[in-house]
């Protein structure tokens, strides 16, 4: 036994060198024989960890729970921003929806209003009628100090990592220091947060933390606190009222405070009626647009409720389907399917689970997609309150548990680890060819360009994707692939690589 517990940590050992050695070499081995995916290697880490701790686990040093959390947490923000940011400056982002926040954001702060170009409608559209998002406003400044994108990415990032702290805080009142630390850090190694991370950037991630810190400070008796967090969640996208519905659910059935769990979710219903019928169709001068996910159920929100209950022939045979049964194991695998065993709370997630499980589009059903945002937080929730139920029932052999989720998220988010890699994030010749070309774009000219490049030019009152007014624009950006002769009206103004840049 103790031979094979030695050979199995020697080939983790050596796992882990050929997982830094594809980071910074960009391979191991030459042609068809070699590995260029970190994740490769890592999966097959997690397989042996997990032969070596059925074997025999480990001995965890008595580390300070809030030194493991501020560790994990410092980790998590170091490595996720510089994913985030060397993504984004390797043209790895996107125009939508990077590009368009970044332009509402910037046009916000320069007291333009929250104005966007980035539909293919080919004008301006006000953006609070393709979405309402009132916290860009507290976002908006840091464009007076670092104008661009890669700030926002950072916020988010930190956004993000601070969740930790909540999660380890509520824990601590619910399952004490030591567990409370360790399921912050299966938080910080979720696949779903770091897939929502890297996604370019979402006002709805922010929700992910808040409902978090909401439920802690309602646990701690701030009362002033909770209501804060969850008015910042309500401002965060109109559909966060949905995520505000599941809070009030979890105070009237995880907390038994019923009365003030049904007002929580009534008023979020009513705001997110008022959002949907009265705020954001006079911005958009039609109906709001994306009640389309659930066309099958109605074409308003009273009619898809009205669905819900009484026609359910509308929607049992959408959800019950193989790849929403393969979605909902893979949100709860990284938590260790702890939150089954706490029903109660487990309820918070399910107005939330029900929007994207309820949907016609596959994206909703995307486990690393910015959807899950207003699910994650309630998983998290009923994971820490269902690790005491577990603990009572299988005493000390509940930290397997702990183990299994720990190494779940590591195979799950393993691809993320994919962008730590030098060939992802150094600049080759194509981005540096685009970059030069970005740079001859004067800051006022209004651009149509290509989707890797519109988040780079966005800090200006007209950006369109291509080819959207083409023949209108000042310059046109994009690939030769995609433009190899000047469009009518405009002259060659430079060739860098693979990009061409013209100028009308």
């Amino acid at each position: 036994m103790t031979a094979l517990v030695r050979l199995l940590d020697a080939l983790a050992a050596a796992l882990v060198l050929g997982v830094l050695w594809i980071w910074a070499a960009g391979a191991i081995g030459v042609g068809r024989a070699g590995v260029d995916r970190a994740e490769d290697l890592i999966v097959a880490l997690v397989v042996v960890l997990g032969a070596r701790w059925i074997l025999r686990s480990w001995r965890l040093p008595p580390l300070a729970p809030p030194r493991v959390v501020a560790v994990g947490v410092a980790l998590y923000v170091a490595v996720m921003t510089f994913i985030t940011v060397t993504r984004h400056y390797a043209l790895r982002t996107h125009a939508l929806d990077l590009g368009q926040y970044v332009q509402v954001i910037w046009n916000i702060a320069m007291g333009h209003g929250p104005w966007s170009t980035m539909p293919t409608l080919g004008r301006p559209i006000n953006f609070w009628g393709e979405h309402f998002s009132p916290v860009f406003y507290l976002l908006a400044p840091l464009q007076w100090v670092w104008p661009g994108a890669a700030v926002l990415l950072v916020v988010q990032t930190l956004v993000l990592g601070a969740g930790g702290i909540a999660v380890f805080k509520f824990g601590e009142r619910v399952v004490g220091p030591r567990a409370a630390a360790t399921l912050a850090t299966v938080f910080l190694l979720n696949p779903s947060l770091h897939g929502i991370n890297l996604r370019d950037i979402h006002p709805a991630a922010f929700a992910i933390t808040l409902l978090v810190a909401a439920a802690w400070a309602y646990e701690a008796g701030r009362w002033g606190w909770c209501a804060a967090a969850l008015v910042l969640t309500l401002a965060c996208r109109e559909d966060a009222a949905v995520a505000v519905v599941g809070f009030g659910v979890w105070l009237a059935l995880a907390r038994g405070r019923w009365a003030l769990g049904a007002a929580v979710a009534a008023v979020s219903v009513l705001v997110l009626w008022v959002d949907l019928a009265l705020v954001m169709p006079p911005y958009r001068g039609e109906p709001y647009s994306h009640l389309h996910r659930w066309r099958h159920l109605g074409d308003s929100l009273p009619d898809i409720l009205a669905s819900l209950v009484f026609r359910p022939w509308r929607w049992i045979a959408v959800v019950a389907t193989w790849p929403k049964l393969v979605y909902l194991l893979a949100l709860l695998a990284p938590l260790g399917f702890l939150p089954l065993l706490a029903p109660r709370a487990l309820a918070a997630a399910v107005p939330a689970l029900a929007m994207n499980l309820l949907s016609l589009d596959p994206i909703l059903i995307n486990r690393r997609a910015q959807y899950q945002a207003y699910v994650l937080p309630f998983l998290v929730l009923a994971a820490v309150e269902g690790f005491p139920r577990l603990k009572r029932w299988q005493g000390r052999r509940a930290v397997h548990v702990l183990a299994f989720a720990l190494l779940a998220s590591l195979a799950l988010t393993s691809r993320t680890l994919n962008d730590l890699t030098i060939t992802k994030w150094r600049l080759g010749p194509e981005p540096l060819a685009a970059w030069a070309l970005i740079a001859r774009v004067p800051a006022e000219a209004s651009v149509t360009a290509n989707d890797r490049v519109v988040p780079h030019l966005s800090t200006r009152r007209e950006i369109y994707l291509h080819p959207v007014n083409i023949g209108r624009s000042e310059y046109v950006l994009n690939r030769i692939e995609t433009l190899p002769a000047a469009p009518e009206g405009y002259r060659l103004a430079g060739r860098e690589g693979g990009w061409v840049l013209y100028q009308r």
